[in-house]
């Protein structure tokens, strides 16, 4: 028996009248236009879901739901594994599809566990009982009878009696104890029942030295991850140790060092440190919670300020732990300064992870052993000024990642007045540096440096006093390299461009402490790639990444990337005092240094696996466009590569090749050379003397122009909309276009004296109103003939007009080129992302207002350009200023064209047809085809036997994918009726 006869006998099992499944289709359609944008690509799915019976629904807790594609018996309604593709015309393709396994218990969990509610809760209530124990007479352990202690922290839930339940938890004090008493358990200690511990004799051994029975116990608070407790203790002197050592070996960590009365657990510690590095839990929270978890009423407090000491002990104790100095013999009080960071374990260290004769690397290999960094201020991390540094001592001044303050508040303060020059007008990251609000303020934020590997260096973070000051930059940074023994560091900072002005002469007052053994060319700053977009275009092409040789990858946003992580602590280290906050910070940089190294095999495995194929194909693709581009452009290739060469070899003092330099003048430029020009012809003349000069008269032209225009769209927009606001508004700019018409007036009979006598020579110039300025008609140089215009104006307000009209069209040309990349963003935005009728509608407001742009520019750029036109004459200026043509202002639809003889187009021609009427011959068959489903279709919601009784269960168990390619320019358009029919 064939496979597909086996397949027809198996699909029979859930045939329906029609040959039809009772399972709802889902159809999609996919087009796409092809290169040569003359055939659309249909791409047409039929999704069937996959259906489940009441009766046939299984249990969520047997797993896999049985069925096609785990070889149980195919007791749902759906297609067969064992479907055979059908052949169908000539570029269609048929799939089957099979099903794939359901697991109830794990794709929907909460479902699942939804019968098992009631049970749970009956199994909760019944362990506020005795359980099964309600039936033992007897202690389980002795004999007794009627016991009536049970623990409630052991596995179990055994009752014993008094005395059992105290020799059981002899090494357990810690433990919660709940005594039965009639109707329901009632706490109790361990120490009501008469538990003591000896810490000289956890092995139960006597002592002769202790007096006997309950005589000469000391109570000790003992802080526990499940409360508070009071704990008996027995001291003796048969051992020598200090209360304090015999605690810390009961792993209790004492509040202090003599005579300690409370403790914390080491779990306790340990379990707080994790939570507030992980979830950021502040101290507060974290002893409620201990509070109620001791009686929920939250009646027995904890000491917090014995807490407090604690936890800062215990972080400081594991810093100096993970930094191995309870291995040195020095100990804590021989560590450097730095001495406790985790260091990062993939940037260059000497002698550590280097090879020996690196230093006498290959220039060309150099870049090997750079080490990459990168610093950022952050305004979040403020601290408030509240205690002083006497009151809230710092255990580990300078340490770990945090500077010591001494020193570097006094570098900071001996430079209090210095002038930080900033010329780089495009970021202001350090504009106004010294207006950053600090009323109140210890610090108003927090400097750190990074390694590209986002591990914070040690001694490389501090607070900023005052704003982001080189001060503070140069400090951290020097300190944070210091001692590091590299030869090479590329640097990046949001401002680098302005960094590297003065930094090695600022360098050489540097303290001895900070000094840089480090040659000046090999320093090398760059700007992150996401900031560099908002500097200057000089220093986009000098100071990016992506063209700084040996910078690989690297984006220098990584510092930008560790705030996400000390973001969350900084409304608790806001409000603490200076040592307390230090300390926090130091151990969540550490904390984050520590993850990022276990993660950093697979990290960089990672990028590994992505670099080596990527880097393959950009060394092809490269290969292939500078081969074609040495053979069409020898010359201009060499000359280009000359430049990178003296640049790369001296960036300080050569143009970067990559900054685009643009000649085209703005109107601004224009507008204030001309006041020069004027105010030096005029030393004596004020303000409103260079307003009402000959470049005044026509800037003013000019503007009365462009405010007729805007207006007139202004009244439309208000007429249609009937707006009151809109209509005030629209009589508030006709109030401030009448005062500049009549001032124009003014003027044009000082500069244009005969245009404005011809046109009141007949009549008296009549007052105007708000009513005349719409149509008022603006006489500039270029609206004359050139016969008049050297008569009428002379030489100056033709050479003026001509002058800010060229501005004008290069300013309406870069106008026009941001408009039409904004109708780009906004166009594929809309398709990806935008669905629904109120976003679809917000977005394409927002299109109408970007293609309103696009024509503003245009209509701009055409008026100058015809100005100019009247002006000059036909002349070079032409192959600059081009005619604009409407196709131009299609931004990304444009097409690419190449010249072809007669033959080639006939031959391109006669290929499209040819194709053009195979696919419409696929189309019809196609057709056909799905007209037969039509039937079946029509058949099974009527109840109608299919003609000829084919068996239709075979096709519908089918998934179909089939793609078509149609004609435009002939076919679709002459199938849009048959499509509506």
């Amino acid at each position: 028996m064939s496979s597909s006869s086996r397949s027809n006998k198996k699909a029979k099992k859930g045939r329906q009248q029609g040959g039809f499944y009772e399972a709802p289709t889902h159809a999609s359609q996919i087009l796409s236009l092809s290169a040569d944008g003359r055939r659309l690509r249909v791409l047409n799915e039929l999704l069937r879901e996959q259906v489940v019976r009441p009766e046939e629904q299984h249990d969520p807790e047997a797993g896999a739901v049985p069925g096609a594609g785990d070889g149980a018996p195919d007791t749902l309604n759906l297609p067969p594994v064992g479907a055979e593709a059908v052949d169908g015309a000539e570029g269609m393709a048929v799939v089957a599809k099979t099903r794939a396994k359901r697991y109830p218990a794990s794709d929907e969990p909460l479902r699942a566990w939804i019968p098992y509610r009631e049970q749970y809760l009956d199994e909760v209530l019944r362990l506020e009982g005795r359980a099964w124990a309600r039936t033992t007479s007897q202690c389980p352990r002795c004999g007794k009878a009627a016991p009536s202690y049970r623990c409630a922290e052991c596995t179990g839930g055994d009752i014993f009696c008094q005395e059992c339940v105290v020799q059981i938890h002899a090494h357990l004090p810690l433990h919660r104890i709940q005594r039965w008493d009639g109707t329901f358990f009632n706490n109790v200690t361990l120490r009501d029942l008469g538990l003591f511990v000896r810490p000289a004799h956890l092995d139960g051994s006597s002592c002769l030295t202790c007096r006997p029975g309950l005589e000469g116990l000391t109570p000790i608070t003992i802080i526990h991850a499940n409360g508070l407790h009071v704990v008996n203790l027995q001291f003796c002197s048969c051992v020598e140790e200090e209360r304090r050592t015999l605690f810390l070996r009961l792993s209790w960590w004492p509040a202090t060092a003599t005579d300690p009365r409370t403790c914390a657990t080491f779990f306790v510690l340990k379990q707080f440190h994790l939570l507030n590095l992980q979830g950021k839990l502040t101290i507060y929270d974290f002893y409620k919670s201990l509070e109620l978890a001791t009686d929920n009423t939250g009646l027995q407090k904890i000491p917090v300020s014995a807490m407090t000491l604690m936890v800062r002990q215990w972080r400081h104790v594991m810093l100096a732990k993970r930094a191995g100095r309870g291995h040195d013999s020095g100990g804590i009080e021989s560590t450097t300064q730095g001495g406790l960071a985790l260091k990062c374990r993939a940037c260059p260290r000497p002698g550590v992870n280097l090879p020996a004769d690196w230093e006498n690397a290959r220039a060309e290999d150099a870049w090997l052993y750079q080490l990459m960094i990168s610093q950022d201020a952050n305004f979040r991390l403020k601290n408030r000024l509240r205690t002083g540094s006497h009151e809230d001592p710092w255990l580990g001044p300078g340490l770990a990642y945090c500077v010591d303050d001494v020193p570097y508040g006094e570098y900071v303060m001996s430079l209090a007045t210095q002038e930080d020059i900033r010329t780089c007008s495009g970021f202001a990251a350090l504009l106004n540096a010294l207006t950053r609000s600090s009323k109140g303020l210890r610090a108003t934020g927090l400097i750190a440096v990074s390694c590209r590997h986002e591990l914070f260096l040690g001694k490389g973070v501090g607070d900023l006093q005052k704003g982001e000051r080189w001060a503070n930059i140069d400090y951290l940074v020097a300190s944070a390299v210091k001692g590091t023994g590299v030869r090479k560091i590329m640097d990046s900072y949001d401002v680098g461009c302005e960094h590297e002005k003065g930094f090695f002469e600022r360098a050489v007052e540097f303290p001895d402490h900070i000094k840089l053994d480090l040659p000046k060319d090999g320093w090398v700053f760059v700007v992150p790639k996401f900031h560099v977009s908002a500097h200057k275009p000089e220093c986009q092409g000098a100071f990016s990444p992506n063209y700084v040789p040996f910078s690989a990858r690297f984006d220098g946003e990584h510092v930008e990337r560790l705030w996400s992580m000390l973001n969350p602590a900084a409304p608790s280290t806001k409000e603490m005092g200076p040592g307390a906050r230090k300390e926090t910070l130091d151990d969540l940089c550490s904390f984050n240094n520590w993850r990022k190294t276990v993660n950093l095999g697979e990290q960089l495995l990672k990028l590994l696996v992505e670099a080596i194929p990527e880097a393959a194909n950009h060394k092809k693709d490269f290969e292939a466009f500078d081969s074609k581009l040495c053979r069409q452009r020898p010359e201009e290739v060499q000359r280009w590569m000359e430049m990178v060469r003296v640049w790369e070899q001296d960036r300080r003092n050569s143009p970067s090749p990559f900054t685009i330099v643009h000649k085209a003048v703005t109107r601004a430029e224009v507008r204030l050379r001309l006041l020069a020009e004027e105010n030096h012809l005029s030393a004596n003349s004020t303000a409103s003397d260079l307003e009402a000069g000959p470049s005044g008269f026509i800037v003013l032209g000019l503007e009365i122009l462009a405010a007729q225009r805007n207006l007139a769209l202004q009244r439309k927009e208000a007429d249609d909309s009937d707006s009151a606001l809109l209509r005030i508004k629209v009589q508030k700019r006709l109030a401030i276009l009448l005062g500049k018409v009549r001032k124009f007036r003014q003027l044009g009979a000082t500069y244009m004296p005969a245009v404005h006598a011809s046109s009141t020579s007949a009549t008296p110039p009549k007052a105007l109103t708000a009513l005349d300025v719409e149509s008022f008609a603006v006489t500039l140089p270029s609206d004359l003939p050139s016969e008049q215009r050297e008569q009428v104006c002379g030489e100056k307000l033709p050479r003026i007009e001509d002058e800010l009209q060229y501005a004008d069209a290069c300013d309406a040309l870069e106008d026009l080129r941001h408009s039409l990349r904004m109708r780009t963003c906004y166009n594929q935005d809309k398709i990806a992302n935008v669905t629904g009728q109120v976003p679809n509608t917000k977005a394409r407001s927002l299109q109408s207002s970007v293609d309103q742009a696009v024509k503003n520019a245009a209509d701009r750029y055409r008026r100058a350009r015809q100005a100019i036109e009247h002006l000059r004459g036909p002349g070079a200026w032409q192959d600059v200023l081009r005619p604009l043509l409407n196709t131009d202002l299609r931004q990304g639809q444009a097409s690419l064209t190449r010249p072809v003889s007669d033959e080639l187009a006939e031959g391109l021609i006669a290929y499209a047809d040819e194709h053009a009427l195979m696919e419409t011959a696929i189309a019809a068959t196609f057709e056909a085809k799905w007209a037969v489903v039509q039937e079946k279709a029509y058949a099974y919601l009527n109840n109608v036997p299919p003609a000829g009784g084919q068996d239709a269960q075979a096709q519908s168990q089918r998934i179909e994918i089939v793609q078509v390619e149609i004609e435009v320019a002939s076919e679709v358009e002459n199938s849009s009726d048959d499509e509506g029919r």
